[in-house]
């Protein structure tokens, strides 16, 4: 008998010990307000003593299981971080950028439409595209040089990219969770593709819900219920052309393009009835929609500008599995080995020429060819690029590494007993909640998705219930949580330039924020 109670003091301590790598994450990020870096370095530190002292990793395993941590953040999720800004940045250099702001700003002189053109569907092509705050601080800075309130203005951008994070930056959160939680053995595949194409369908079938109510958050925004009226038609519109392509793409091809084919087929539809939108209440009028349209135009064609982003789209669709022997031929390139020493350790698959990252430096590189840019101008801008975002992939690195070695050590399946045996069944109601905490900490779906997906994919397999739905699960909840991140409202709040404006804007967005994490969280539970 007292044996008995040893050993379960004993399970006890192990479990409070697994917690605190994550609650240190949880204190340091939202509580210290510490930089991600630097709360994500000293968490693995802490994740490899406990590993060693209290969990009997060997120091080579504390070792190995870093260093694939390192691997697997480096590529493909770094070098796509890298393709994203680069893609951005030298958008900005070549005025491209400039040329799309104004096309979308000339679409319509009502306010109502202007926000579901910049903070809907532009909005939610830069998060498919780039990711990394942009979906956020250019929409909602374009509103404001549109006449917006800066406080309503961030808070609609907030909302528009409630739906689309988890398939930010050409799937970069989707690829990662699939990287981090599903051991080889499910398939024999050793290919993260496989495993975030499984992931693919059922997030974007949660998010579904989301993303059919965001444009109408987005009118009620603009002047309450009564501005919905004479645009609930193109408010309907503007849902479904985005749902619909957004989910036949994350099912049939797979989690890079979703929300970039998304957000562009919404982007024609909108402006396509947002052009024929005539009958405009004086109240919602744009005062200076026009000023902001014609002053200083760039002189560069509009195909020309979109050139980049039109290559992206046709280089990922030309080498996915649509296109077998294209997709084939470069899938020749790629290397496969384990570098987990201890048991269990699993094979760590890089694809050196079809991966999201090299294909958008690609076509980053040749349409801003097209666009006058110089290999001078291209070098300077990677730099930057690899300058301004060291520390977002200096975190990944850290997070990915941290959910390496907590997976190995066992902490992973402490904690997802303990859950598993506390809530049962019922812990699947609750799923999505824990990625939306993640979001919120850390500001990031990708670092939410790896922070969780494992714990997630332990916790379905305790209950036996599907783990694919779980970790899917974990990625849709995130993208509710990063509305009210502060992180990512601090970047709202600089590109609004109005700073101590961030409890403000926090307080119109939790409301909401809710609300999708109790849908999240219904649809959960009744669709497992």
């Amino acid at each position: 008998m007292e044996s008995d109670e040893r050993k379960e003091d004993f399970m006890l301590l192990e479990i409070i010990l697994a917690i605190i790598p994550i609650a240190w994450l949880i204190i340091s990020m939202a509580g210290l307000k510490m930089a991600g870096y630097k709360s994500c370095g000293i968490g693995l530190v802490i994740a490899i003593v406990e590993g060693v002292a209290v969990y009997h990793m060997t120091v080579p395993e504390a070792i190995t299981g870093t260093l694939e941590g390192v691997v697997s953040a480096v590529w493909p999720i770094c070098v796509i971080i890298v393709g994203a800004m680069f893609l951005y940045n030298m958008s900005l250099r070549t005025g491209a950028m400039d040329v799309i702001k104004a096309m979308l700003a000339s679409v319509s002189n009502d306010k109502r439409v202007a926000a579901l053109v910049i903070g809907w569907g532009f909005s939610n092509f830069m998060e498919g595209i780039a990711g990394f705050g942009t979906a956020v601080a250019i929409p909602a800075a374009m509103l404001v040089a549109l006449g917006f309130n800066p406080v309503t203005a961030c808070v609609i951008c907030l909302i528009g990219n409630a739906a689309s994070p988890e398939f930010g930056a050409i799937g970069t959160p989707t690829l990662s969770a699939a990287n981090t939680a599903f051991p080889t053995t499910i398939t024999g595949a050793a290919d993260a593709s496989v495993f975030a194409q499984m992931l693919s369908e059922p997030t974007a079938r949660l998010l579904i819900p989301l993303c059919v109510v965001s444009p109408f958050v987005i009118i009620l925004l603009c002047g309450g219920t009564k501005a919905l009226k004479g645009v609930v038609g193109i408010t309907l519109v503007s849902a479904l052309s985005f749902v619909i392509p957004f989910y036949l793409v994350a099912t049939f091809v797979g989690p890079e393009l979703c929300v970039v084919i998304g957000s562009l087929v919404c982007l024609v539809c909108t402006i396509v009835m947002g052009r024929k939108h005539t009958n405009i209440p004086e109240e919602y009028m744009l005062e200076s929609k026009e000023e902001a349209a014609s002053s200083d135009k760039p002189q560069m064609s509009m195909v020309k500008a979109w050139l980049p982003y039109i290559l992206v789209v046709i280089f990922l669709l030309g080498t996915s599995k649509l296109v077998p022997p294209i997709n084939q031929f470069l899938g020749q390139f790629k290397s496969s080995f384990v570098i987990y020493c201890g048991e269990g350790g699993a094979k760590v698959g890089l694809s050196w020429i079809n991966t999201p990252g090299i294909l958008m430096i690609i076509a980053t590189i040749i349409g801003t060819a097209v666009q006058g840019a110089s290999i001078s101008d291209m070098g300077t801008e990677l730099g930057k690029t690899f300058k301004g975002y060291w520390k977002a992939m200096l975190t990944v690195i850290f997070i990915i590494s941290i959910a390496k070695v907590m997976g190995y050590a066992g902490m992973v399946m402490d904690l997802a007993n303990a859950l598993s045996s506390l809530l049962g069944n019922a812990y699947i109601a609750i799923a999505p909640l824990i990625g939306g905490i993640g979001c919120f900490v850390t500001g990031s779906a990708t670092s939410a998705s790896v922070m969780f997906a494992t714990l997630q994919q332990s916790v379905a397999q305790q209950l036996g219930i599907n783990e694919i739905w779980l970790v899917a699960a974990n990625g849709a909840g995130a993208t509710a949580g990063k509305m009210i991140s502060p992180q990512s409202i601090a970047l709202g709040v600089a590109a609004i330039n109005l700073p101590g404006s961030d409890g403000k804007i926090m307080s119109k967005t939790i409301g909401w924020c809710v609300l999708y994490l109790v849908i999240l969280c219904v649809f959960c539970f009744v669709g497992a």
